[in-house]
């Protein structure tokens, strides 16, 4: 087989090529038998006319074709392990050549991943992670804050015997495990300075990927983003199907259509992709590999957050498929966290 490819963009390729005459013949009966199985000609049981007959009644070329789609089916999976290229979506393909006896030719079109060259990643991690910065603390408005709103909460329920809504030592005792008010606020500011502690680390693995992102000169292409965007209204459609409004009413009550949200998120859908290409390159550069005891784990634990009815409707293929991202994504930020 002789091909040739040629690039037409950053990330469209074009590869010309022969298929040598005996090799597409090998594709000649089986293309018969798969012909005859559809076609009804008088006398004759479908998938056991003689072969003559049937070129008689359908012609060669319908033949060929049928024997050229195989004959591609089967090639493009080694034209790409061959050219080592990572094509994205489905191929378009032209035939060139056909004839029995004759060579297949053919030109294929796809798109492919981008080429990305990464930036010295872990020092851009590195400028992120280690810079000094302020402690984190927690304020005494905060406290109070949460206290109102633990004694909002705690006037909605029915008080025992002796309890109180009002914010003293008792209403620090009915709540739980607290012996006066000092120990209550000392556990809400230990829990306030936790999630502050995680959405300062969340914060930080996004401005470091922005910037990995945004040195690395990504050229995304546009079947990636609409990708993203078709993604982006399945998760917005699940969320909205988890609180029972369907997607129709949230529709007309935006007074939008699903066209007009693609069309507002694309920047947002492009930055995702950017964030994801990036993400996996780095992985690739260092080696990540997810085992499948961990794919098992993690894919058990996102059935467990799903109503039994709606996690019988998922695809396996591709929750497994979200469930490798959630963990190598996770290992590549725990490579970037490292201080070297």
């Amino acid at each position: 087989m002789n091909l040739e490819l040629k690039n037409l963009s950053g990330t469209d390729i074009e590869i010309s090529g022969e298929l040598e005459a005996p090799a597409f013949g090998q594709y000649w009966q089986e293309a018969v038998l798969k012909v005859s199985a559809r076609t009804k000609i008088d006398g004759y049981r479908q998938g056991k006319i003689p072969e003559n007959v049937l070129i008689s009644n359908v012609g060669e070329a319908e033949i060929l074709e049928e024997a050229a789609e195989m004959a591609l089916e089967d090639l493009w999976p080694k034209i790409i392990k061959e050219k080592n290229i990572e094509p994205i979506g489905k191929p378009e393909i032209v035939i060139t050549k056909l004839a029995r006896g004759n060579p297949l030719g053919f030109k294929i079109k796809s798109v492919t991943l981008p080429e990305i060259k990464l930036p010295n990643y872990k020092d851009i991690a590195a400028s992120v992670y280690w810079r000094t910065e302020p402690e984190i603390k927690v304020e005494n408005s905060e406290i109070d804050s949460a206290l109102e709103y633990l004694q909002k909460a705690r006037a909605k329920d029915d008080l025992p015997a002796g309890g109180s809504a009002e914010i003293n030592d008792d209403f620090a005792k009915n709540l739980g495990d607290f012996q006066n008010l000092e120990a209550l606020k000392a556990n809400l500011a230990e829990n306030i300075k936790a999630e502050k502690i995680i959405k300062n680390g969340e914060k930080k693995r996004m401005e470091t990927l922005d910037s990995i992102a945004g040195a690395c000169n990504i050229e995304v292409p546009p079947i990636l983003v609409e990708f993203e965007k078709q993604k982006m209204v399945g998760e917005l459609k699940e969320n909205l199907s988890g609180i029972g409004i369907a997607w129709e009413h949230y529709l007309d009550h935006i007074k939008k259509t699903e066209e007009d949200l693609k069309k507002e998120w694309a920047l947002e859908a492009e930055k995702r992709v950017r964030y994801g290409l990036t993400l996996r390159e780095i992985a690739k550069a260092e080696n990540v590999t997810v085992s499948e005891d961990e794919l098992q784990n993690e894919t058990m634990l996102i059935l467990s957050k799903v109503p039994k009815e709606e996690a019988k409707s998922l695809d396996p293929q591709k929750l497994k498929d979200y469930a490798y991202g959630i963990i190598r994504n996770e290992k590549v930020f725990k490579i970037l966290e490292q201080k070297e």
